[in-house]
């Protein structure tokens, strides 16, 4: 089987995504995994299409935060991102696609979810792969 993993993530909050790659790593250790990197969470799947339309990739993880600012910037950023790849995903309806955007009101809460909301949704990948894939 083959087992390439694509790994688009946010250039924001570097020393949290990094921590979320890093575990997200850890939990797909039995992968080939591939890093892309978008300027931010608008331009995940734009990213994502791209970097699947030549490649055997099984299986992509988003990794982002998004974090709640004065404006209503946050709310158009979330439900664009979202959208965006949930759209992804149906038209790809082959590739596992997992969400792990964490979108929060402050540091604290990102805090809280970072690690059981990455290695959760990175366990999720890899057992939509192994559904789509039987």
């Amino acid at each position: 089987m083959n087992k390439k993993i694509l790994i688009v993530h946010t250039s924001w909050y570097e020393e949290y995504v990094s921590r979320m790659i890093n575990i997200a790593k850890d939990v797909l250790g039995d992968f080939d995994c591939t890093n892309a990197v978008a300027p931010g969470a608008l331009e995940l799947a734009a990213l994502a299409d791209h970097k699947i339309q030549d490649s055997s990739f099984i299986g992509i993880l988003f990794l982002g935060i998004v974090v709640r600012g004065q404006t209503s910037h946050y709310d158009l950023v979330t439900k664009e991102t979202f959208r965006s790849i949930s759209n992804l995903s149906m038209d790809n309806c082959k590739l596992a696609l997992i969400n792990n955007v964490i979108c929060v009101e402050n540091m604290d809460q990102l805090e809280a979810r970072l690690i059981k909301n990455t290695t959760n949704n990175a366990k999720a990948l890899i057992q939509l792969i192994h559904e789509k894939s039987s």
